[in-house]
C-alpha cells in the first residue's frame, strides 16, 4: 500500500535534504579540485543523463503511470531547463545556461518545494520525479561554480522576455490539446495544481496570469542573487592571490 504524499511531511523533508545536500556537496568538491577534466567529464555525463531523461521521460509516463500522451510533452518550465542546461553543457552557448538557470532555480525549486503528486515514497512516480528534478538543481548549481559562465542583470531581461514570447505559444498548446483532455495544463496556465502551493494566493485562471508574469520575473531577480554574490566573492578571492 503506498503512503499518501504529504506536504513538509517527513519524508518530503528528507528528500529535499538529501537533494540539497548532494547538489552542494559534489559542486563544492569539484570546485576545490580545480581540475579541469573531471569539470568536463562531469558536464558531460550531467548533459547526457539530463537530456536522455527528459527524452525518456514521456515514454515511462505513458506505460508505467498510464498518464495521457497528452500531458507528458517535455514543455514544461522543468523540463525546458533541464534540456537547456544539457544542451549548454555540451556547446557552451551562453543562453542555454541563462534558461536552464533562471527556469531551474525558480519553477523547478517550486516543484520540488510544492511537488503536485498523489503518493510519497516508495512510489515509482515520486522517485522518478524527484530525481528529474533534483538532477537538474544539483546541474544548476554544478555549473554555476564550476563552468564558466556569465550572467548578468540584462540576462534577467532576455529570460524575462523569452519567457513572455513563449507564453502564448504554450497557452494555445493548452487550447488545443485540452479539447480531448481536461488535464492539459502545460505551465498551470489552465488551472491550479492541485494542493497548496503560492500559485493558490493568484486569481482563478486566465486572471493569474499577469500576476504570474510579475511573480516570474520577481523570482528571476531573487535567484540571479546567489550567483551574483559568488562571482563577486570568488572574483574577490581571486584578486586578493595576487595583491602584492
Amino acid at each position: 500500500m503506498m503512503n499518501n504524499f504529504v506536504l513538509f511531511g517527513a519524508t518530503h523533508i528528507q528528500t529535499l535534504l538529501v537533494i540539497f545536500i548532494i547538489s552542494i556537496i559534489i559542486p563544492l568538491i569539484t570546485y576545490l579540485a580545480n581540475n579541469e577534466n573531471i569539470n568536463k567529464n562531469i558536464s558531460l555525463i550531467l548533459a547526457i543523463i539530463m537530456i536522455s531523461h527528459e527524452l525518456i521521460k514521456p515514454f515511462y509516463r505513458i506505460y508505467l503511470y498510464g498518464h495521457d500522451p497528452s500531458v507528458v510533452l517535455p514543455i514544461h518550465v522543468c523540463h525546458l531547463a533541464s534540456i537547456s542546461l544539457g544542451i549548454f553543457l555540451l556547446t557552451r552557448i551562453n543562453v542555454f545556461f541563462e534558461i536552464g538557470y533562471f527556469w531551474g532555480l525558480t519553477g523547478n525549486f517550486l516543484a520540488m518545494v510544492t511537488p503536485d503528486l498523489e503518493y510519497s515514497y516508495p512510489d515509482m512516480e515520486y522517485i522518478t520525479y524527484y530525481f528529474g528534478h533534483g538532477l537538474l538543481f544539483l546541474s544548476i548549481i554544478f555549473t554555476s561554480i564550476c563552468i564558466s559562465t556569465k550572467l548578468k542583470w540584462i540576462s534577467i531581461l532576455r529570460i524575462s522576455i523569452i519567457s513572455l514570447l513563449l507564453l502564448p505559444i504554450i497557452y494555445l498548446v493548452n487550447i488545443f490539446l485540452g479539447k480531448n483532455n481536461l488535464d492539459v495544463n502545460y505551465w498551470y496556465l489552465m488551472k491550479m495544481p492541485e494542493g497548496e502551493t503560492l500559485l493558490s494566493l493568484f486569481p482563478s485562471p486566465p486572471m493569474h496570469i499577469p500576476y504570474l508574469i510579475i511573480f516570474a520575473v520577481l523570482l528571476f531577480i531573487i535567484s540571479f542573487l546567489p550567483y551574483y554574490i559568488f562571482k563577486k566573492l570568488e572574483k574577490r578571492q581571486y584578486s586578493s592571490h595576487y595583491n602584492f
